[in-house]
């Protein structure tokens, strides 16, 4: 997590808070992931042993587990992290208001009305949505934690399917989550700059077009305000062409690495693997790093393009 946002999670009060649902949720991935790969290689060796009486009961208690992880999982996200994030929203709000108030009207000066108005608005949100929105800090805390027990796993049984793993990940996951989207946190930065100057062209359009029309300024403060509307596109587009390259780079990641389990596979079987239903297995725990690594992937770029805002957020407190 970035140091900035600790600081504002340490200003509002809800840092114990947010480890709580960070320790609530983490293992739910890891565990459902191994869940599911019980539950395949058991079906396999039932169908092999034609053991057909013993399915449906052991359907029935796998299906009883994944009913109960997945009910404790909506109660984790839809009630406990819903109401913590709407505390943590309003206490960010509250506290970034009185900080407001507590400024000079000189303070007040250093910054214009439409970056006053976007920090304490979309920037807000934009913090929350790097703490909790899709594929941001807490989906990266989740991916890391089912990436990393189940390349344990992977290791105890099977050290050749890991390392190829990693031959493939590694490379992949420096290209994309640090080459690709570097520049991403100062494209979305300078996004926020310019839409604060839209504020403040849009906002006499809003309170004062009649004296604009009385002055004939409708055509400058028109123009102003597509100047940089223009140059809040062009700064997001910059960021989403890192975005999609990164996206491309881990798609790739992953389409090599099917091919280089196809390639491995047959002859793996034969020499270090007793059985398909255990190769199965060990390709549940493989596909499930693989994810994880994709989902870290993603979130690292989504976490960057918000980042600008938690610290224009923080520069307030």
């Amino acid at each position: 997590m970035n140091r900035k946002v600790r600081i504002i999670l340490k200003e509002t009060g809800m840092t114990k808070d947010f480890i709580l649902v960070m320790i609530l949720r983490a293992p739910f991935d890891f565990i459902n992931a191994l869940l599911s790969a019980n539950m395949l290689e058991t079906f396999i060796h039932l169908a092999e042993r034609k053991e057909e009486g013993e399915l449906l009961p052991t359907f029935g208690m796998f299906l009883l587990f994944t009913v109960i992880m997945f009910g404790y999982n909506m109660f984790v996200w839809a009630v406990v992290t819903m109401k913590i994030n709407i505390r943590f929203i309003k206490k960010l709000r509250m506290r970034v208001y009185k900080s407001l108030l507590s400024r000079t009207g000189q303070e007040m000066e250093e910054l214009s009305a439409g970056d006053w108005i976007s920090r304490l608005n979309s920037d807000i949100d934009k913090t929350d949505l790097y703490l909790v929105g899709p594929l941001n800090f807490m989906h990266l805390l989740i991916a890391s934690v089912n990436m990393t027990l189940s390349a344990a796993l992977l290791f105890m049984l099977n050290r050749t399917m890991l390392a190829v793993s990693l031959l493939v990940t590694l490379p992949f996951f420096f290209l994309s989550s640090v080459v690709a989207i570097r520049k991403v946190p100062a494209f979305k930065k300078n996004s926020r700059e310019h839409y604060a100057k839209y504020t403040n062209w849009m906002e006499p359009v809003v309170n004062a077009f009649e004296s604009i029309r009385i002055f004939d300024g409708e055509e400058l403060v028109m123009a102003k305000a597509e100047e940089e509307s223009l140059k809040i596109m062009k700064n997001n587009m910059k960021a989403h062409k890192r975005t999609a390259l990164a996206t491309g780079i881990n798609t790739f990641s992953g389409m090599t690495g099917y091919l280089l389990l196809l390639f491995l596979g047959n002859s793996m079987i034969g020499s270090e693997l007793d059985d398909f239903a255990r190769m199965m297995k060990i390709t549940q725990y493989r596909g499930e790093m693989m994810k994880s690594v994709m989902m870290i992937n993603s979130c690292v770029g989504r976490m960057k393009g918000n980042l600008p805002a938690a610290e224009r957020v923080e520069e307030v407190l």
